[in-house]
């Protein structure tokens, strides 16, 4: 589809790679569905054709169209035949053929003073972080792909017991985008087609949260859907592996939502599930915070 050709002749505004905002293969725009905070939340994929916020998941084409260009849906309809795209998603996405070869971003370390520093101003260990997690960092110049990776803590994900990707956390509070995850390219397995953690700590009682941030201050035997835009493959992981999740996202409402629509879903499928109120977000809590919620969901 010619989508640039088209979101021009809507006069819709959009940003391309290269933008703070945008990865590789992405346009991103403001989101229309998001409340209090739109920005350049939502995505589209070049290649595979559909539209993807980061705050609150997928959206229709047709409809989300309709609403960044206040159009009718038959109208955009018409323009979609016009600009060679299609009405609808198909009925089998073929699969994504990785065309390189999975790594870090260059100059990636051991973890440095000042990233040390950064976690320390989150009440997090460093020590007891690096070795559990095995987090590395980067420096001031770091790349991947054309991308800039630096002055982030980069957390390998592990599926299976083999790193298949990994996300970046900027250490900087300027940073526009505090989370970057591995270009798709290089995914051994798409970060959110799987859960962030370690799954040897797991049972049959889940601790499910947002980030990496929030895993690793409730721990090993909590788990992480990388943001709140939870995907399809994902709660299959969560209802093939937990028969009880307790669902602790940040308190902001788009977050809360989400929790709601995630445990219900898991109810769908029989999984019994619950959300844990708390200010704020899991990442913030103090240590004996975090450990008093875990002794609740797990005993």
């Amino acid at each position: 589809m010619r989508i640039i050709d088209l979101l021009n002749h809507l006069n819709v505004p959009f940003v391309t790679e290269g933008h703070k905002h945008c990865r590789e293969g992405w346009l991103n725009l403001t989101c229309p569905f998001c409340t209090g905070n739109p920005g350049y939340h939502l995505g589209f994929c070049i290649d595979e054709e559909y539209f993807h916020c980061w705050r609150c998941g997928g959206h229709r084409i047709i409809e989300t169209l309709s609403k960044l260009s206040n159009q009718s849906p038959e109208q955009i309809k018409f323009l979609l035949k016009q600009y060679g795209g299609r009405t609808r998603l198909p009925s089998r996405l073929e699969p994504i053929v990785r065309v390189k070869a999975f790594k870090f971003p260059s100059n990636c370390t051991e973890l440095q003073s000042y990233h040390r520093q950064y976690l320390l101003s989150r009440k997090f260990d460093p020590d007891k972080l690096e070795k559990l997690w095995e987090l590395k960092g980067t420096g001031p110049i770091a790349m991947l792909d054309k991308s800039d990776y630096k002055l982030r803590i980069i957390a390998p994900i592990y599926w299976d017991n083999k790193i298949v990707s990994f996300q970046g956390r900027a250490i900087s509070n300027a940073a526009t985008m505090r989370y970057k995850a591995c270009p798709k390219s290089r995914e051994l397995i798409h970060h959110q087609h799987i859960l962030y953690g370690k799954q040897e700590y797991w049972g049959d009682i889940g601790i499910c949260v947002e980030g990496i941030t929030d895993v690793w201050r409730m721990g090993p035997k909590a788990f992480g859907v990388f943001g709140i835009s939870y995907t399809k493959q994902q709660v299959k992981e969560i209802r093939k592996r937990f028969t009880r999740v307790a669902v602790i996202f940040d308190d902001d409402p788009q977050a809360q939502k989400q929790a709601d629509k995630l445990i219900g879903e898991l109810r769908y499928y029989g999984v019994d599930a619950w959300k844990i109120d708390i200010i704020g977000d899991p990442g913030a809590l103090s240590d004996n915070e975090a450990e008093y919620l875990i002794k609740q969901v797990i005993p």
